[in-house]
Formats: C-alpha cells, structure tokens, sequence
C-alpha cells in the first residue's frame, strides 16, 4: 500500500505574528521571542505543533536554512510566470486540464517523450495511471501536445534548479527539502511567513531541545482536545435525528452537484490511505481558487463521514471549511437542524481544534440569507440557550450565536459561476455489504486516516493573493483569463 502525501495546510497569520511581536521584544534574542510568543498568544505556533514529528523535524530543519527558502520562493516565483504563459492562451477548462496534468509530471513526460503520440498510445499511457486523471489525460494528451511539452521542458528546468540549489546543504537537510516538495501547502505557507521561519529556525539553532519539547508537548494536547470535540460532535448528532437526518441529505446534495457518488453507498474496507496527487509548489493550485487548495479531495473529506463495510456511518473528521461554507452560501435554509448543529457545536467549543467557529460566524452570522428565526425556535424547543436575537441593523428576530462575535476570514467561494458536465471521479465505486443505516457507529473498528493529515492542522491554512473563487471539484469551462 503506497505511503500516503499528507496534507497539512499551513496558514500561519502574519497579523498575529505583527501583533504578538512588539518593540520591547525585538530588544531580545529570538528564543526568547519565540518563548514570549508561545506564552502570550499559542496559537501563532499551535500550526507547526499540529505536525507528526517528522515533518515537524523537516520544518525546523529548513526553517535554519532560511537563505534556502529565500532561492526556492524565487525559483516558484520564476516557474509561476513560466507556467501561466503555457496556459494562458487557452479556455479555463482547458487550463483546468493542464493543471490537473501538473499534478503528474512523469505522466506529461510520457505524453511528450519522443514526439507527438497517437491516440490509442495516448490512452495506453494514460492508463498506467490512476483513475482521475484519465480523463484530461486522454482528452489533452494529444490535442495540447504542445503546450504539454513545454510543461515538461519546464519541468525538467525546475528540477535541475533545484538539485543544483540544494546540493551545497548536508544531507539531512537535502533530504528534509525533497520531502517538504511532497508537501507544498507547508512550503506555500511557509513562503508566506519567512519572518517567523527565520525566528524559529534560530531558536531552534540555539535551543533545539526545549523547541522540540514544547512542540510534542503542544502536539500531544491539540490532538488530545480534537479527539474530545470529534466526540461531542458525534454525540450530539446521534441525539438529534434531525439534525442526523438533514446531515445525511446535505451531503448527498453536495455530492450530486460536484460529480459524487451516492453517500450511502458504502466501501468495501475502511478507508485507512487516500493518496491524493497534489499541484505541484513551482505552479501552484489553479488561480482562480480563492483559497488554497493543493489537493483535490474525495467527497467524503469534506462531509466528514462515509459508510464504511456493513453499511455503519464512520465519522472521520469535522465537516471541513469548504463544506461548511457550501451549505450556508448555497443554502443557507434548507437544512436548519443541521445549521443549528453547527451553532450548537461552535458555542460548546469557542476555541475549536478544528477552526469550526471561524467558518460558522463566517458562514452563519455574517450571512443576511440565513432565517435565524428557524435557528431561534429550535433552540428555545431544546431549551439549549444557545441563540439570542441579533442586534445588527435590519435583522431584528434573528439570533446569532451567544457569544462574544469574532472577525471572519474570507469565506471562500465553493462553486464556480457554471458547473461543467464531467469532472474526474475521486469517490469509490464499491458496493455496501449490506444496507446502509443512518445511525454512526460510535466505536468503528478501525479508525481511518484523516485524509493527508489535512484534518490535524486545518486552522493554519497559507494566505492568498489569487482572485475569484475556488470550486469544490473543477472550473466552468468557456471562459477567457
């Protein structure tokens, strides 16, 4: 079974790091910035904590080395301007297609090796690899021959740039790079942020071992505090069988419009390894995307749940910010057990592990479409307490969750204005072993992956300049950059 590419999106807030650095620590050396930091405001470095070890290790590595970072972010810089003059003569579909191909270069190698292929040898290469990307692979493998080749020619630039970059390096950090390539929403963010990679990077220099304690220390209580909210969150759905029920049709709902399978149709195995190909660091996830977004997942990562063999619900995680945002942007009414779910669970868990609060006062307080009147008689018949009505102007009888309100991030777009009438399947295919109930196994044998460890650091998520919106699953086509 291949090792999986784990997914830690890293969103490391420069405003905080402004905030939490102040004049009178500037006077001192950078160990002991880093300690005032993690004692004044946590969660500045709560993203790199959220790590497994090794790449935490990578990370600290590379973070010594800033001046590595300082020729990779050039060489990006240099290959972004390259690639987008590849792509920007064609149709958005088109270079949706080109970009799903970026995320397979020994794949674009094979289409261009040797000249221009037919089309029975496109789809003999094509089909040596995985299923999603089938479809751009056959339908542009031959008719954009030429701007696959210049791919690939890019490619093969980049790779050599980067050999000869960090070839003057000691091994372990060579090695900690190549691995950190796999994982370019560490490297986006860290690009992002090179003021506190330099910060950190010299107090672990000068303290390793205390860096390193802190780090496990904080890894082992945010994982700790997931587990716990994780279960609050299971409970409190399995004693709201409306709230369950509206949960289940959302997702089937969300799965329909972006090229899903039916939800209930359940895996032949626990899912335990989604290897989930990336967009490559040197050209990054499609401009359009209003967030970032370097993978393009299975339905099931974003509804946090599937059903697994025997036809028992697994849940896997928290619904994920795109989720959430798709359901209160598109339809913000239909399902208000479930939205009253979602308030119920962000004001148990104000300081969420999982970033929930952020989108559900992005998503529920700041929406003028969301009927929280709905939201107000659910809660007064569960005698929860958890609604009161809103004070802002023009939403007199609304509630707003009772507490103190937080300023929202972006809320990023989950659909483009059309939806195109294919999009690579990256659901599965196999039948349940026996009908699905609607109930969630409370102890599931095997408790599956979260999915690239996306889930383990969803708070810090890298900012973006790129404009318009990300999609769930893929760009109309038809339309000009």
């Amino acid at each position: 079974m291949k090792k999986p590419y784990l997914t830690l999106p890293l969103r490391v807030s420069v405003m905080l790091f402004v905030l939490c650095i102040t004049a009178s620590i500037y006077a001192q050396d950078n160990v002991e910035k880093l300690r005032e930091i993690y004692q004044e405001d946590s969660t500045v470095l709560d993203g790199l904590a959220g790590f497994d070890q090794n790449i935490r290790t990578d990370v600290l590595r590379v973070s010594k080395n800033p001046e590595l970072m300082d020729r990779l972010i050039e060489i990006r810089n240099s290959s972004q301007e390259a690639f987008q003059k590849i792509i920007d003569p064609y149709k958005q579909d088109v270079q949706f297609g080109l970009y799903e191909l970026s995320r397979y270069p020994e794949l674009i190698n094979a289409l261009t090796v040797d000249g221009k292929k037919s089309k029975k040898e496109v789809e003999q290469v094509v089909m040596a690899y995985p299923e999603d990307i089938h479809e751009s692979g056959k339908k542009y493998g031959r008719k954009q021959y030429k701007a696959l080749a210049s791919i690939n020619h890019l490619n093969e630039k980049n790779k050599e740039e980067f050999a000869q970059t960090i070839s003057t390096y000691d091994e372990d950090v060579q090695n900690s790079i190549k691995r950190l390539l796999d994982y370019p929403e560490i490297l986006g963010g860290m690009s992002e942020n090179m003021e506190l990679v330099r910060l950190i990077g010299d107090a672990y220099r000068k303290s390793p071992e205390e860096v390193e304690a802190k780090l496990k220390k904080r890894h082992n209580k945010i994982n700790e505090q997931k587990a716990k909210e994780l279960a609050d969150y299971q409970k409190q759905l399995e004693e709201d069988e409306e709230a369950m029920a509206e949960m289940i049709e959302a997702a089937k709902t969300y799965t329909a419009e972006n090229g899903g399978d039916n939800v209930t149709k359940g895996q032949k195995q626990n899912v335990e390894i989604v290897h989930v190909h990336h967009y490559s660091y040197w050209y990054g996830y499609p401009y359009w995307y209003a967030s970032p977004y370097w993978r393009p997942y299975p339905w099931y990562f974003h509804t946090g749940f599937y059903y697994g063999p025997g036809g028992r619900m697994v849940f896997i995680g928290m619904p994920s910010y795109y989720y959430v945002g798709w359901h209160h942007r598109r339809y913000p009414n239909r399902y208000p057990h479930l939205s009253y779910h979602y308030c119920r669970h962000s004001y148990r868990h104000p300081h969420s592990r999982y970033n929930f609060n952020r989108t559900v006062n992005a998503n529920i307080n700041n929406n003028v479409n969301v009927n929280r009147d709905n939201l107000v008689r659910i809660d007064n018949r569960m005698g929860n307490q958890v609604m009161r009505p809103s004070t802002r102007p023009g939403n007199a009888g609304n509630g707003n969750i009772n507490r103190p309100a937080t300023t929202p991030s972006q809320r990023p777009s989950t659909r483009p204005s059309n939806v195109p009438n294919q999009r690579p399947s990256q659901t599965p295919t196999t039948k349940p072993a026996q009908t699905p109930t609607s109930r969630p196994s409370t102890t599931p044998s095997q408790r599956p992956m979260n999915y690239n460890n996306y889930r383990q650091n969803e708070s810090f998520r890298q900012p973006t300049t790129r404009p318009a919106s990300r999609p769930a699953s893929r760009p109309a086509g038809g339309r000009r950059r």
